[in-house]
């Protein structure tokens, strides 16, 4: 299934955004209630180009945004997406402000009935940080009791997925991060925990000076909070291709980008025996620092 941009507004302004600006001044109309129906009733009768984003996969469906609880027709939205699509696996990429009104998650766990993930990012472990990158005082507060109201009245078959993007803002933010984790949400096995490499796209292109990191930079990170990652029942890593992680964190890589938005050049990967299991690089990395940080494996 692909991905759906169900609302354009955002309550955040996060600086790694890969929203162009110009998406949240689009008119709200588009993404209404009806034309959201109209749009997925044409993709089921086998209309791909209705979607721009991984439209040949029919076997999940993402919902994004903006900010999807935003939506004025919330709850009918994902009842209609649960009702039309029995089986298929929904994720709703979420900044979880909304969860932290506990009637608004009870509602929302009743229509979202599983299969069905929650994906919510955390940017730090402290607050002021994490409203800085999220663009919004307050944040933080807001997204963690969201986290915790979501733990509290899901039922089997509703997931979550905490969300961590790796960018150059913040010394030791992603082991910071993770004790913070650990400590707040020990129970390791209620979530999983992900880690991204930044996309090079939208609000993090024109921030990029601010936020610039190096894939070899972040999976240099990524090695030393190795032993707090040991810890999490359930991680992955995604954006980097193998050659640049610790032989000990590539299993946890996961490709989760379309062919279209990677490249893997042939003078080094083309060499590599480990290239059908890798992302390579995503092509708007590639444009700005190249390949020089890879090597064959």
């Amino acid at each position: 299934m692909p991905d759906i941009a169900v609302w354009n507004i955002c309550n955040n302004k996060c600086i790694m955004c890969t929203n162009d600006p110009s998406f949240a001044r689009q008119e709200c109309g588009q993404y209404r209630l009806k034309g959201q129906i109209l749009k997925m009733e044409k993709y089921l009768k086998g209309k791909d180009n209705v979607y721009a984003k991984n439209a040949g996969d029919r076997s999940y469906l993402n919902l994004t945004g903006g900010e999807p609880t935003l939506h004025p027709d919330f709850f009918p939205l994902i009842t209609y997406f649960r009702r039309r699509l029995p089986g298929t696996f929904i994720s709703l990429l979420s900044n979880g402000r909304k969860f932290c009104d506990e009637e608004f998650t009870k509602k929302y766990l009743l229509a979202a009935k599983p299969p069905f993930a929650t994906v919510i990012p955390v940017h730090s472990s402290s607050p002021e940080e994490h409203d800085y990158i999220a663009g919004a005082a307050g944040s933080f507060e807001e997204t963690v009791k969201g986290i915790e109201n979501i733990l509290k009245y899901r039922k089997k078959g509703q997931y979550l997925d905490i969300r961590y993007i790796h960018h150059g803002i913040g010394k030791n933010r992603l082991s910071n991060t993770l004790n913070f984790m650990l400590e707040r949400f020990p129970d390791t096995r209620q979530y999983s925990f992900t880690v991204i490499h930044f996309e090079i796209e939208g609000h993090s292109f024109i921030d990029l000076d601010k936020i610039r990191l190096t894939l070899t930079e972040s999976a240099a990170d990524v090695l030393k909070a190795k032993p707090l990652i040991d810890r999490f029942r359930y991680f992955e890593l995604y954006h980097y291709p193998l050659c640049v992680l610790d032989e000990g964190l590539r299993p946890l890589a996961r490709i989760t980008l379309p062919q279209e938005e990677r490249v893997y050049p042939e003078n080094i990967c083309g060499k590599c025996s480990q290239r059908k299991n890798c992302l390579g690089l995503m092509i708007d990395y590639y444009k700005i620092f190249g390949d020089k940080e890879l090597h064959a494996l």
